[in-house]
């Protein structure tokens, strides 16, 4: 390679680092494909390459194209590359959800950087920086945001002693973020400012942007129009796409705080036309993303606030595409925890309509969604919600019966709250989890007939009616439940949850709260499923149509009495 080649390529690394992302990625572009590069160097192009495939959101692609820098590096024995690309991998994975992924190739990382520190003087601080930002980022997934904000601010310790600007800010941004996620908007916007002061330019208009959400989180109106001026001045020096898009975006949401129906019609408008606007490319792609999420969020609040003035139900109609859009955009970005929120948004909506059975799945399938992807905090909140819903079935069919007005169903649905935990993205902070009360565990074929039932609750054995009524109640509900995709209902004081393991449905009587009886629940079922001292003699009981005793399948009393009675098992 030429001397004039060498330097592009450090040139396109330069670029990266400043978040020229569109220059720098012409360079590699065109570097590539060049038929004379040394091994090493087209390595290095490479490695630019997956940098620039994640840096544009193309987490999957990147994926794919650490694979290849792997094998290369291993070649090579470039220790060094082979840890670049674990990083950019790991990322990857957490942008994506992938959870446990990410967290498997830190560890590798991990045993790698010490590896490297060990046999090395190169200053490894900021790939250092970088792994522990990754690390904290998968707090935040699972909702462990005071342990999210240590590491950051550890983070930002290992680079402010660097040249990199961007890792600098985007430590102290993530530092500020998880201020406001916790709503101490004094520490969010403290940290957000000495982002700002770091003056990286690609992303002067997000921080400012940043800095207006957080003092309209805490009600400063006044200083967040202050703080817009500053957008107003970097549009008119700067008319590129995504400062007009972010400038009329703020615009929008400060119109937003208006009491006067005229800006909020203003708003409404802006809004609808950003959200028409097509997707912006390059550096700030990621921001922007989070922005448009939020922009459809605004508008349907706008919509909101209209329903509860105006009392129009037709207004309900009219947010559902909107909804869908957030649904679409949010699963595109894989922003699971606004699609969390959003299917909890969408049961609210559907209680409004007195659509009970379409806000019971809503529940569920946003808990599912939660459970998937780590998502714990959130997906106790949601099941929280499911189990009130249950409480308050009475309460909705007689507002039903009576026709009650729109004020009372969005007073008792709660929709406000709702709205203002996904605007404020706020922390919920639950109560301490609970352990509910066990009554019955009970095996049944599909047909209904019990194979194997234990009674954990005085007046529950296979001879009282108690259980009679639950067995009629069981056979009536799990077609419902199954056809409708439901994961509990209601019977008298009780909750039921059940599964189906072909050929078996597996059934859960208990009082108190869901979420620990379902987690039971799945334990019991992998443990049957997963031990064939308990799992053949059940299906041979089962195939012989004989009621299965306690003392018939020893393994299965001792797995009973561990999960149901001493709960001995370790919960997720």
């Amino acid at each position: 390679m030429s001397h004039s080649e060498m330097k592009e390529l450090i040139k396109a690394k330069n670029l990266i680092r400043e978040g020229r992302i569109k220059e720098a990625h012409q360079i590699v572009l065109g570097l590539e494909n060049y038929e004379n590069l040394t091994a090493e160097e087209l390595l290095l192009c490479k490695l630019l390459k997956a940098n620039l495939l994640y840096r544009s959101m193309k987490y999957s692609d990147a994926i794919i194209y650490t694979d290849e820098l792997f094998k290369e590096s291993q070649k090579q024995g470039d220790l060094l590359t082979y840890l670049d690309a674990l990083i950019i991998k790991s990322f990857a994975n957490i942008m994506l959800g992938n959870v446990s992924e990410s967290e498997d190739i830190i560890k590798k990382a991990d045993n790698l950087f010490k590896k490297i520190k060990g046999t090395s003087t190169i200053d490894l601080r900021e790939r250092k920086s970088f792994l522990v930002r990754i690390k904290a980022n998968i707090c935040t997934w699972r909702g462990e945001i005071h342990r999210s904000l240590e590491l950051n601010k550890e983070a930002f310790e290992l680079a402010k002693g660097s040249n990199n600007k961007e890792l600098i800010s985007g430590s102290l941004i993530n530092i500020a973020e998880k201020y406001e996620l916790l709503g101490d908007y004094d520490n969010a916007k403290l940290y957000a400012e000495r982002a700002l002061e770091i003056q990286y330019q690609p992303w002067l208009m997000y921080q400012l942007g940043f800095i207006i959400d957080i003092l309209l989180d805490n009600g400063d109106i006044e200083e967040a129009n202050n703080y817009f001026q500053q957008i107003i001045e970097i549009r008119e020096k700067d008319k590129s796409k995504i400062n007009d898009i972010l400038y009329r975006y703020y615009k929008a949401v400060l119109l937003k705080t208006s009491l006067r129906s005229e800006n909020r019609v203003k708003s409404e408008k802006l809004l609808k036309q950003i959200i028409d606007n097509e997707d912006i490319s390059g550096g700030i792609k990621s921001f922007w993303a989070k922005k448009r999420i939020f922009t459809i969020i605004n508008l349907c609040d706008l919509l909101l606030i209209e329903l509860r003035i105006t009392n129009y139900p037709e207004i309900i109609d009219e947010i559902q595409p909107y909804i869908q859009k957030l649904l679409d955009f949010a699963e595109q970005q894989h922003s699971y925890w606004i699609l969390c929120e959003t299917h909890l948004l969408q049961a609210k909506l559907s209680l409004l309509t007195f659509d009970i059975q379409k806000a019971k799945r809503f529940l569920t399938q946003g808990q599912q969604v939660a459970e998937k992807y780590g998502l714990k905090m959130l997906a106790r909140k949601i099941s929280n919600e499911h189990d009130e819903l249950l409480k308050q079935l009475t309460i909705w069919e007689d507002l039903k019966k009576l026709e009650a007005p729109l004020t009372e169903r969005l007073k008792l649905a709660r929709l406000n709250e709702q709205m203002d935990n996904i605007l404020r993205k706020r922390v919920v902070e639950l109560d301490e989890i609970q352990d509910e009360e066990s009554v019955v565990i009970l095996i049944i074929s599909k047909g209904g007939n019990p194979i194997f039932s234990q009674s954990f609750a005085k007046g529950w054995s296979f001879q009282d009616h108690l259980f009679g009524g639950f067995l009629s109640a069981v056979n009536s509900f799990s077609d419902e439940m199954f056809a409708q995709g439901l994961d509990r209902a209601i019977f008298g004081e009780y909750t039921i949850i059940m599964n189906v393991i072909s050929p078996f449905i597996i059934c859960y009587l208990f009082k108190g709260q869901s979420f620990l009886a379902q987690q039971r629940m799945k334990h019991f079922i992998d443990a049957i499923q997963n031990d064939n001292k308990i799992w053949e003699p059940i299906k041979k009981y089962y195939q012989a149509n004989r009621l299965i005793q306690v003392k018939d399948i020893p393994s299965l009393d001792l797995l009973v009495n561990e999960v149901f009675v001493e709960r001995a098992i370790l919960l997720n």
